[in-house]
């Protein structure tokens, strides 16, 4: 990584106690970023360009970060590499209003009944299946509950593109469910 470009990154933050836990990412995480950014860019330059563009965003989103919960920490950034290097990617070579992501569980309402670990197995694999654009959106919005807002900021898409994808994962979320109920 280029580290006079990340130098001039952490001088820019005032505040000692942010700049610290910034570091402490950076050093933990930049070589799982880099690989991430590297085989989506094909290019180990621009995969330094992605990641050194990432902590940009991660230090706008730095308040959301638990550096206690290893795992939110590791999928958060790596969803946001990954976001930045597909858009390194675009830029080197696109009106309804949609609801939230519900994923229905059959005629009774989420509140009134109880997942069992089945279901939440189910449920979990059916998102692993998405594809990635629709997959680190869900996970988020209902994993790490960012709003729709956040989302588009975070990722640097417009927000009807947000609340599409969102829209388009909950009928490939409901597809899938019903599919898997009839393969049991």
């Amino acid at each position: 990584m280029d580290g006079d470009t990340m130098l001039a990154i952490f001088l820019t933050i005032e505040n000692e106690s942010a700049r610290s836990k910034t570091e402490r990412i950076y050093f933990q995480y930049r070589y799982l970023m880099f690989s991430e950014a590297n085989k989506i860019l094909n290019d180990s330059y621009l995969a330094e360009d992605a990641v050194s563009q990432s902590f940009l965003k991660i230090i706008k989103n730095l308040h959301k970060i638990d550096e206690n919960n290893v795992p939110a920490t590791r999928s958060f950034v790596v969803i946001i590499c990954r976001n930045v290097s597909l858009d390194i990617l675009k830029n080197k070579n696109n009106n309804t209003d949609i609801d939230d992501l519900e994923i229905e569980s059959g005629e009774q309402s989420p509140e009134n009944i109880a997942i069992d670990t089945l279901e939440v197995e189910r449920i979990a694999a059916a998102i692993a299946e998405l594809p990635e654009i629709y997959r680190d959106i869900v996970l988020l919005k209902h994993h790490y509950d960012y709003t729709r807002e956040e989302i588009a900021k975070m990722l640097d898409l417009p927000f009807e593109t947000v609340k599409k994808r969102l829209h388009r994962a909950k009928k490939l979320l409901t597809n899938s469910l019903k599919g898997r109920e009839y393969d049991e």
